[in-house]
């Protein structure tokens, strides 16, 4: 009589090595306890952006045009960004800001960021030359001239544009708005229709979150930024077709990679390269 062989159970180790493989095989599975999706996503969006057209209004009224409003706003703004971001991943999410946002970075994420930034920024002098062609005239600059006093500098024209705008907007856009996206595509409303990341969506389900998260959050990250341009038709559109491109690339990053370091370096180095320009301007 022969005695059947049994495998021993698998290691702490092991078992975390092959949750790891089985998540890698579905990279837009919505994470257990996550129960949030589009319409989270697009109420917290448009309450940041109340936020920020009161701001706008009242702090002017206030203070005046003057780098103690910026700073105000920016601060106030980018932060109730994250308030709210903390308020949909402790209430609705599983409470991490990696597993919930992909909140998560690598080394070699610095050297992604400034390759796609220098793609993107050449691209979008591409687009410029196009656009100009057919409209006429010159776009302007989205960004305010930098003051003269070096600390207004740091703090307004360096810090707020080039660290703290990219970190806070790719944690809305990429961060929850695309995924938001994601997880109400795959969730569905049919009774078969995946639901906390229980069943293994189709590959068909899988294409359409990817195409509607990245390609909706690419549109209104754009559409947001287009009142930097108001008032000049060719700026409004040579600033949109350029936020859009970096869009659908920080989307894809994040898709792809499940993580928004890639997304947020490239960011930061996309705007840092605009900053740099302003002030080099500035000061010649």
């Amino acid at each position: 009589m022969t005695q059947e062989r049994t495998d021993p159970p698998p290691t702490p180790r092991q078992q975390r090595a092959e949750d790891r493989r089985a998540a890698a095989a579905l990279p837009y599975s919505p994470a257990d306890g996550s129960r949030w999706g589009a319409g989270t996503a697009l109420v917290v969006l448009a309450i940041t952006l109340a936020l920020l057209v009161v701001l706008r209004i009242v702090l002017p009224a206030i203070l005046g045009d003057t780098q103690l409003a910026d700073l105000i706003l920016w601060t106030v703004f980018y932060g109730g960004i994250l308030v709210a971001m903390g308020v949909v991943c402790k209430r609705l999410g599983t409470g991490s800001w990696v597993t919930d946002f992909g909140l998560q970075f690598r080394w070699f994420d610095v050297f992604i960021g400034l390759g796609s930034a220098i793609g993107i920024r050449l691209v979008a002098g591409m687009i410029d030359g196009v656009v100009i062609t057919l409209m006429g005239g010159t776009p302007k600059s989205n960004m305010a001239p930098p003051a003269p006093e070096i600390g207004w500098v740091i703090l307004n024209s360096v810090i707020a544009v080039a660290i703290v705008a990219p970190f806070c907007e790719e944690l809305l856009f990429r961060g929850l708005l695309l995924r938001g996206f994601r997880n109400t595509v795959l969730r569905g409303r049919s009774t078969g229709a995946v639901r906390g990341g229980a069943a293994t969506p189709s590959t068909s389900r899988r294409r359409a979150a990817a195409v509607v998260s990245v390609g909706v959050s690419a549109l209104l990250f754009a559409a947001v930024h287009l009142y930097e341009g108001w008032g000049s038709p060719v700026t409004m559109v040579t600033l949109g077709l350029s936020i859009l491109v970096l869009g659908i690339v920080n989307g894809v990053y994040a898709a792809t990679t499940k993580r928004l370091g890639p997304g947020i370096w490239t960011h930061v180095w996309f705007n840092g390269m605009a900053a740099a320009t302003v002030i080099a301007t500035a000061m010649s």
